[in-house]
């Protein structure tokens, strides 16, 4: 058992203070005593829940709701780890960015909980971080999972675990280098979301558990933050999993199961380019471009030479008609897309006009939706109960809409898969005749989908 591990009554104390009693009592201290706690965790700032479990556990799962305090949660063990004695460190978030702007470099991030005299040496190019005891951290993307193959460490931070696009495959490497050290722990910091990786993980006995919601951390958000998201999803199902931290269920009626869409996500190693014979871009544009506008749903999607379709990318945003139709053109050209599809029944001839404003030679094609919603998505959920469809990666906004769509209940206009329905539906159910692409290898082998 560490040093930390065995709090003493003043710290467990504190540890249940409210926001109000945690500034009275720093206000009943000295200039000099407030400086010092500036930088301390244990037994100042951190809530209970926020303070690794005792016990023998090998991963620390911290099921949490957002504004809960995951990041400095993460952090702070971290930081903990590297004064006990902790010598490789592996942090690990759902992009090279997320590591750099949130686990690192963030508000709550490590940098920022180290006091002055402590504080790491970070090496951005070398993705790498040295602590003042020598102990270093090494930053990975789960984007790149293939990074994580060999590298070994005694313990690891994996943060927003339920957003990383290639999860598992990420993990399993992950877990091939987490053999070092007599004692090694891992922290999981995520935002739930119901995927088989964290079932799997938090099934597995060695994993214990801490979930709390939103409202914990009250007293340190801004005033807006509760008027602007927890006011507008408290009491929904989608505030139930981001406040609350509650893993869902599948949605009775539901078209898709968060099960049905994992069995047949492949990567993009996995990927046979010369058998794709045309890609599409889809688009599902937003009424308006305010702050409280739906989003532009952006699908990329690409048809095999089997009739299998594969979900290559999801750029959906909420941005104004051009910067959505640079998107949209900039991944026609990076994928080297045959057309872009878009819905027309909102934007009418102006989706057109804003591709075209950006690039006139770009091949487009207007859809209309002359069928409702229900009707469109049915033959498409038909095609992924086939195995017919697949996800390269996870495409956590994307999948949480897909099950949660209830034909004739689901009354929110769901863009990103309203986006994926009409690239599917260009591909497969109702394609517009077109000229395919040159198949490089002519005999294909059998077991490629």
């Amino acid at each position: 058992m560490t040093p930390h591990q065995s709090n003493s009554s003043n710290e467990e104390l504190i540890a249940s203070f409210s926001e109000e009693e945690r500034q009275e009592l720093y206000r009943s201290l000295t200039p000099a005593q407030q400086r010092n706690l500036l930088y301390t965790w244990r037994g100042y700032k951190a809530r209970k829940n926020q303070l690794r479990p005792s016990g023998d556990w090998r991963y620390w799962l911290v099921q949490a709701g957002r504004g809960f305090g995951k990041t400095r949660t993460g952090a702070e063990a971290i930081r903990e780890y590297v004064e006990e004695g902790a010598r490789i460190i592996h942090l690990v978030g759902s992009t090279a960015g997320d590591v750099r702007d949130v686990m690192v470099q963030g508000e709550s991030g490590l940098m920022n909980c180290f006091p002055p005299a402590r504080r790491p040496n970070y090496e951005p190019s070398k993705r790498l971080i040295t602590f003042h005891t020598g102990a270093t951290a090494h930053l990975f993307s789960a984007d790149e999972p293939e990074r994580l193959r060999g590298p070994q460490c005694d313990h690891f931070w994996a943060d927003e675990l339920a957003a990383w696009r290639f999860g598992q495959e990420a993990w399993d490497n992950l877990m091939f280098g987490f053999r070092l050290g007599d004692d090694p722990r891992g922290i999981i910091t995520t935002t739930p979301k119901p995927i088989k990786l964290l079932k799997d993980i938090i099934a597995d006995p060695h994993t214990v558990v801490t979930r709390a919601s939103s409202y914990e951390n009250r007293a340190n958000l801004a005033p807006a933050f509760f008027d602007a998201i927890i006011r507008k999803y408290e009491g929904t199902r989608i505030g139930r999993q981001e406040l609350e931290a509650e893993l869902l269920t599948d949605v009775p009626g539901a078209l898709w199961t968060q099960a049905l869409i994992d069995s047949y996500k492949i990567t993009f190693t996995s990927i046979r380019w010369d058998l794709l014979v045309r890609i599409v871009v889809a688009i599902d544009p937003a009424v308006s471009a305010g702050e409280d506008s739906d989003e532009t749903g952006i699908i990329v999607a690409a048809l095999t030479v089997s009739g299998h379709v594969v979900i290559l990318d999801d750029l959906t945003c909420k941005d104004s008609p051009l910067a959505w139709a640079r998107i949209a053109v900039a991944a026609y050209k990076k994928y080297r897309a045959d057309r872009i599809v878009g819905e027309t029944n909102n934007g009418g001839d102006l989706v057109a006009a804003n591709i075209y404003a950006v690039d006139p030679s770009v091949a487009f094609r207007a859809v209309r939706a002359s069928r409702g919603k229900a009707v469109r998505a049915e033959p498409v959920a038909a095609l992924y109960e086939q195995g017919r469809v697949h996800h390269v990666g996870s495409f956590s906004a994307l999948e949480e809409q897909m099950n949660a769509f209830v034909p004739g209940v689901t009354t929110k206009s769901p863009d990103r898969m309203d986006a994926l329905v009409w690239a599917v539906t260009e591909l497969v159910v109702d394609p517009e005749v077109t000229t395919q692409r040159v198949i490089l290898d002519a005999n294909p082998p059998a077991n490629w989908f």
